[in-house]
C-alpha cells in the first residue's frame, strides 16, 4: 500500500493555506512517552504521573526547555474507560492519582504544554498493558474535544485504530469532523493526525497542524531510511506555512528504554551515526522534533543532537522554506550519496551530506547547486562539532561521510570584492 500511495503522491501538488487555529506557528519541539520506561516492565504503552514530572524536570535541567522543547505528550497509555454517567473519558487513576487536570496545571506552571492521544475509532491501538480495551473517540468527537479543552490540553494526537480501520470510506469525514470538534471547543489545540494525510491528501493542511505521511518510525536504520525516502515525495513537502507541518514521526534518539528497569537506561537500535542522520534530516525538513527516548539520562549522541543549537534554531525559523533534496553525488553505491540543504538567509546555507550506503564515501556539494559562482569564497562550519570553523572554500566542499552517516555544515558566502580572490 505504501509503495502504491508513494507512487501516486507526486500527482498531488496543490498548495493550500494552513489550518487557521492559531497554533503551530513553528514546528513542535517536545517529548512523547511512547518509548520511555516508566515502570519495571518497561512497556512502550505505560506512563504515569511520576514519570511525567521527572521528565519535565529533566527537560529543565538538561537545557531542552531553554532551547524550546516545550511539549510533554502522553501517547496511548493514559486513558481508562468512559464515565458511565456522562460518557466522558477518564484517566487511569492508578497511573495518575492526582488526575490529569492537576498534572496539566503543574506542567503549565513550569512553562510546558501538554499533549495526549486518542483514536478516531471505537478503540485505541494499545490496551496500555491492561486487561481491557481503551476507548477511542468514535461517536464522541465533540464531547472528547470539549473535555480536552476543559482539561487545558494543548496538543492532541489522533490515531486510526479500532473498528474504523475497516471503514476506509469514512476516513476523510472522520478527520474533518474531529478537526471541527477541536476548533469549536473553545480552546486552541494543536492537532496531529496519524492517517489523515492518506484520506485528505493536499487538503490536510486545512485539517491538521501536522500529519504523518509514511509508516511508523522504529528504532532501526531500515525504518529511518524509509522515512527519508517518503520525504522525497513532493506532496509531503507542502509545509513551511505556520500551522502546517509534515511529520516524519517520533525520534528515538539514543535508543528506547529497556529492561531491566533503570531510569535513563537505553537500548539503542541504531548507531550514533544513524541517530545523527535522523536528527539532521528531521531538522532540516522541519518535521516536528518529538523525542520519545528517555531524556533523563542524556547520552553523548543525545546531547550532540537534541541540544544542537544550530539545528534547533534553524528548525524553528520560518523565514525561509524547509530544506530539501538538492542533488545526488556520484559514488560507487548508486543513489546512496545525497546533498540536502536549506537556505538560512541571503548569505547562509545549512547543508547535509547524506550517505545511505553500506560503506564510507566522499560526498561533495558544488557551489552551483546552491546558486553560487565557482569563485565564491565561503566560510564552512562543522555543525556536529560545535560549529567549528573548517576554513574557507571555493568551488565546492567535500567530506568523507561514514555509512548511514551525515556531515552537516553551515556555509556563509561573501560577495566577491577586491582582494577576496587571494583568500585560501
Amino acid at each position: 500500500m505504501l509503495l502504491f500511495l508513494f507512487g501516486k503522491l507526486v500527482l498531488f501538488t496543490t498548495i493550500v493555506h494552513a489550518l487557521d487555529n492559531g497554533v503551530g506557528k513553528t514546528p513542535p519541539l517536545g517529548w512523547n512517552s511512547w518509548k520511555t520506561c516508566g515502570e519495571e516492565s518497561c512497556g512502550h504503552d505505560i506512563c504515569n504521573e511520576n514519570e511525567i514530572k521527572s521528565i519535565a524536570n529533566a527537560m529543565v535541567d538538561n537545557g531542552m526547555q531553554a532551547l524550546g522543547y516545550d511539549y510533554v505528550n502522553l501517547d496511548d497509555c493514559w486513558a481508562s474507560k468512559r464515565n458511565s454517567t456522562d460518557q466522558t473519558l477518564t484517566w487511569d487513576s492508578q497511573r495518575f492519582p492526582s488526575g490529569l487536570p492537576t498534572l496539566i496545571d503543574w506542567l503549565h506552571a513550569k512553562g510546558f504544554k501538554f499533549g495526549l492521544y486518542t483514536s478516531a475509532g471505537n478503540q485505541t491501538c494499545s490496551s496500555g498493558n491492561r486487561s481491557y480495551p481503551i476507548p477511542g473517540s468514535k461517536g464522541h468527537y465533540n464531547l472528547d474535544a470539549a473535555t480536552f479543552a476543559k482539561w487545558k490540553v494543548d496538543y492532541v494526537k489522533l490515531d486510526w485504530c479500532g473498528d474504523i480501520k475497516k471503514d476506509l470510506a469514512a476516513g476523510k469525514k472522520a478527520h474533518v469532523d474531529f478537526a471541527h470538534a477541536m476548533n469549536v471547543s473553545g480552546r486552541a489545540m494543536f492537532l496531529e493526525v496519524v492517517a489523515g494525510y492518506f484520506f485528505t491528501w493536499d487538503e490536510v493542511p486545512t485539517v491538521a497542524n501536522s500529519w504523518r505521511f509514511c509508516t511508523d518510525h522504529h528504532d532501526e536504520w531500515k525504518s529511518t531510511d524509509v522515512q527519508m525516502t517518503c520525504r522525497l515525495d513532493q506532496m509531503a513537502m507542502v509545509s513551511g506555512q505556520p500551522g502546517a507541518w509534515p511529520f516524519m514521526d517520533m525520534l528515538v534518539t539514543g535508543g528506547e528504554g529497556c529492561s531491566p528497569f533503570s531510569k535513563g537506561a537505553h537500548c539503542p537500535g541504531q548507531t550514533d551515526d544513524e541517530y545523527r542522520t535522523a536528527f539532521a534530516m528531521w531538522s532540516i525538513a522541519q518535521s516536528p522534533l518529538i523525542v520519545c527516548s528517555d531524556i533523563r539520562d542524556m547520552t553523548p549522541v543525545m546531547t550532540q543532537t537534541i541540544l544542537n543549537k544550530d539545528l534547533v534554531h534553524l528548525h524553528q525559523s520560518t523565514s525561509t522554506p524547509p530544506g530539501k533534496h538538492l542533488a545526488y553525488w556520484s559514488c560507487s553505491e548508486l543513489l546512496k550519496c545525497e546533498v540536502w540543504g536549506r537556505r538560512m538567509d541571503d548569505s547562509t546555507w545549512m547543508i547535509i551530506l547524506l550517505n545511505r550506503g553500506k560503506k564510507s564515501h566522499n560526498i561533495t556539494v558544488d557551489w552551483k547547486v546552491l546558486g553560487l559562482e565557482d569563485d565564491q569564497v565561503v566560510d564552512v562550519y562543522d555543525v556536529w562539532n560545535n560549529s567549528t570553523h573548517l576554513g574557507n572554500r571555493t568551488v565546492s566542499f567535500t567530506s568523507s561521510v561514514p555509512s548511514h552517516g551525515t556531515t552537516v555544515v553551515k556555509i556563509k558566502n561573501y560577495q566577491q570584492v577586491e582582494g577576496e580572490n587571494e583568500r585560501e
